[in-house]
């Protein structure tokens, strides 16, 4: 699934989101903003692939992550944080309305799924969009997981898939 824009992923400064870019095609990682709540160097701030979000606390927190799309040209958004996840799952819609993917789950689809907070690296991820690879060379998933969309583990039978995140 080769959109043309940048892909947001949250998290940024923590190592599983590094981890989810790598499983991106080189041509996609040239795309790649990390986005974070938690304080960051001023260094990586003056980058342009750093940036600030807002804190999941906030009140209004789906329409300050809506206008950060906006205003980077954001055309995928990969939500890693535990805590982000419902926020997210319930706003698909709003932003889809502006063109803006979100790679995460219905929240009656994350009510359901096992979640793994802090995957250990040698787990195998598999980034989903309504049950397709984002990735080009997963593309052996397709139709097997209906319309999920995330960042995945499957399980060892392969039947089912548990929900990768970063725990807040």
């Amino acid at each position: 699934m080769e959109q043309p824009g940048k892909m947001l992923i949250t998290q940024g400064m923590r190592p599983f989101a590094q981890r989810v870019a790598n499983q991106l095609s080189e041509r996609q990682r040239k795309h790649v903003l990390f986005g974070s709540s938690e304080e960051m160097p001023q260094v990586l701030l003056r980058l342009d692939n750093y940036l600030k979000i807002p804190q999941v606390s906030t009140a209004a927190f789906a329409h300050e992550m809506l206008k950060t799309c906006l205003d980077k040209h954001v055309a995928i958004l990969i939500p890693l944080g535990v805590d982000e996840l419902y926020p997210l799952a319930e706003a698909r819609q709003l932003f889809s309305e502006y063109g803006i993917t979100i790679c995460v789950p219905s929240p009656t689809e994350l009510a359901e799924l096992a979640i793994i907070e802090n995957p250990p690296k040698q787990l195998p991820l598999l980034l989903l969009h309504h049950g397709r690879p984002v990735v080009a060379d997963q593309e052996q998933a397709i139709g097997q997981y209906g319309t999920l969309s995330g960042v995945f583990s499957p399980a060892d039978s392969g039947d089912e898939l548990a929900l990768c995140c970063v725990a807040d």
